[in-house]
């Protein structure tokens, strides 16, 4: 664990750099033993519906894809991943929406199916990651629930 400069604790390593920390609550293990696959973009040739081809053309099926974009902004890794009409369709993710005033496309449904945002602070992220999981998982139950026509 990393216990900060001059062993301060990560809380200061938050409070005066905003990150620079890991907490690993099991994952870590999970990716060492194989169980979680970790794959670099440039090694992506594309997303299909399914998971995603790599440039050596193996299909690789995921239930779930997670991304971890660095500095780069959402809308920006939203056309560079899946295309600028997909980008369009989104809008802006983060902001404050002059109508709404809440945060455009954060720990909602995106006007894009499928694609949902969690980001922020590790607060953020702990706080609002059960609301968002809530919300996937009406949105799988309405849809499983509804009848075939």
């Amino acid at each position: 664990m990393n216990t900060g400069t001059d062993g301060v604790s990560w809380q200061l390593m938050y409070i005066t750099k905003g990150g620079g920390y890991y907490f690993n609550v099991g994952c870590s293990d999970l990716i060492i033993e194989g169980k979680i696959r970790v794959v670099q973009h440039a090694d992506i040739q594309r997303f299909v519906a399914n998971g995603f081809e790599l440039t050596s053309g193996e299909l690789v099926t995921a239930d779930l894809v997670v991304t971890a974009n660095g500095y780069l902004g959402q809308s920006e890794m939203v056309g560079k991943l899946l295309g600028d009409a997909v980008r369009t369709r989104v809008g802006a993710v983060w902001g404050i929406d002059s109508d709404t005033q809440e945060l455009n496309n954060m720990w909602m449904e995106t006007p894009q199916e499928g694609l949902w945002f969690c980001a922020g602070s590790l607060a953020q992220c702990r706080i609002y990651s059960k609301y968002l999981a809530l919300q996937i998982k009406a949105k799988l139950n309405a849809v499983s629930a509804t009848p075939e026509v």
